[in-house]
């Protein structure tokens, strides 16, 4: 029997020892591994764990605001105080009238006002569950006008709030207060299929603190005192001042004067006629009618014809002539808010109307006897809170006068303007001062025309600014 080689057996042995251990080093080390990734995972877990939060709906409106339950398809009259959870939904219908008909209150305390017409979901309410890592809150808005202010300081080291509408998203800093409207497309383009185009337009203000507007693949930064607009194409503007023109067409250079005489015209539907301002006149029975005619001028105040085209601009001129003893009235009006329904002007701090006015002649003395007849003549039509209210009028009387010292019969509800003849006078007004309309929440119309017996007037570059602040900066 052969003995074993030493040498060999004690090359085995060290090679046993050697793979024992190498299996040992490797087990520890998958131990290792294994330990620092369920640590890991657990840390993971710990930071990024989210809780689902809460929100109150506060009801404000007697009637209109409604809630739908998450994976519901029906539609609940909302009580006081009803709590709310994520993928929520709050609709308040236009019977809900004027100004905030609702108030949903989050978590944090930050609110969401909502109006008449909007339709809010609550995506998402979340916060870290176990740290003060983050808050994460999602609201889809779908229609109408909405407030969002939001709470400054937050318990949490990244806050989040984003707005979506449609495919618009809106990233809203913390403590800051925005504003963010819905309007319908005022007129449908079709475009081939592959165009898709938004059904509504975005209009986003900021108050206080700032937003960013991410749409199309571009990104706006949208700071206090500013407001972005994205259209049907959905490419956002550029920021520009937060104020809203409210009035369409001030120059009258949007149709021809046939166009807008057009609108008188009631039986023949297919006729080309202005959408902006209606001509209107009476009473019939007054003999030989007025006349609306478009005046071509240089811009006031200069009073002549002979500047250089870009400085012209058209007027509005009331006529009438004949040496007419009966009183008769010819006019224009517009009725505000996109589908010309009226418009909610609740959050309007400030609501100035400007206008130049310029009379030429006039054959009653002063303002006629009860103080109601004048060359020029604006009247405001508002509401105080809701549809069924009574409506309340305030007008603007603007006369000539040879005598100086002279005053006129004064009626109830008119303010009066003493104007030089023949020259261009800047008529400007704060709607929101007590003696307009300091507390109403809607305007419905502005009507502008002459009343009396002979009459030559003329109005232009008329403007009904808004804006969301005073002019002194506060709120």
């Amino acid at each position: 029997m052969v003995s074993p080689n030493p040498s060999v057996a004690k090359l085995d042995q060290e090679r046993t020892i050697r793979l024992a251990w190498g299996l040992l080093f490797g087990a520890f080390t998958l131990f290792c591994l294994l330990f620092l990734l369920l640590g890991y995972t657990l840390w993971n877990w710990y930071t990024h764990a989210m809780v689902e939060q809460k929100a109150t709906l506060i009801v404000r409106a007697v009637e209109g605001v409604t809630w739908q339950r998450r994976g519901r398809t029906v539609f609940e009259r909302a009580a006081e105080n009803q709590g709310l959870s994520e993928r929520d939904r709050v609709k308040v219908t236009a019977s809900a009238g004027y100004g905030q008909a609702a108030t949903l209150r989050l978590f944090d305390q930050s609110t969401l006002d909502v109006w008449a017409k909007a339709d809010v979901t609550l995506e998402t309410l979340q916060t870290s569950t176990w740290s003060g890592r983050e808050q994460r809150v999602i609201i889809q808005q779908d229609a109408g006008y909405v407030r969002y202010d939001l709470r400054q300081k937050q318990p949490y080291q990244r806050v989040t709030f984003t707005v979506k509408a449609g495919k618009v998203n809106i990233n809203l800093a913390p403590g800051g207060s925005y504003s963010l409207e819905l309007l319908p497309i005022e007129r449908r383009v079709f475009l081939p299929h592959s165009t898709q185009l938004a059904p509504f337009q975005v209009d986003l203000a900021v108050r206080s603190g700032q937003a960013e507007v991410q749409s199309q693949g571009h990104t706006v930064q949208v700071l206090a005192g500013q407001r972005v607009e994205v259209g049907m194409t959905g490419l956002p503007s550029a920021p520009v001042p937060a104020k809203w023109e409210l009035l369409r067409d001030g120059s009258f250079s949007a149709y021809r004067e046939e166009e807008y005489n057009n609108t008188t015209v009631l039986n023949q539907p297919t006729l080309p006629r202005a959408l902006t301002w209606q001509v209107f006149s009476g009473p019939s029975e007054a003999g030989a009618s007025g006349y609306f005619r478009l005046s071509q001028g240089c811009k006031p105040p200069q009073t002549g014809n002979d500047c250089p085209p870009q400085e012209q601009t058209q007027a509005a001129w009331f006529l009438r002539s004949g040496v007419q003893t009966r009183g008769f009235v010819t006019g224009i009006r517009q009725f505000l808010g996109p589908d010309q329904a009226g418009v909610d002007i609740s959050e309007y701090r400030s609501l100035v109307f400007s206008a130049w006015v310029r009379v030429l002649y006039q054959s009653i003395h002063l303002a006629g006897e009860r103080g109601t007849e004048c060359p020029v003549m604006i009247r405001f039509l508002a509401k105080k809170d809701s549809p069924l209210d009574a409506e309340h009028e305030r007008v603007v009387c603007a006369f000539t006068a040879d005598d100086p010292t002279a005053e006129p019969e004064h009626a109830p509800g008119i303010t009066y303007y003493r104007v030089e003849p023949y020259k261009w006078f800047q008529l400007q007004i704060e709607l929101r001062q007590a003696e307009w309309f300091p507390e109403m929440r809607y305007l419905r119309s502005i009507s502008i025309y002459a009343n009396g017996h002979d009459y030559d007037s003329r109005v232009t570059e008329l403007s009904l600014v808004g804006l969301q602040t005073s002019p002194s900066g506060g709120p």
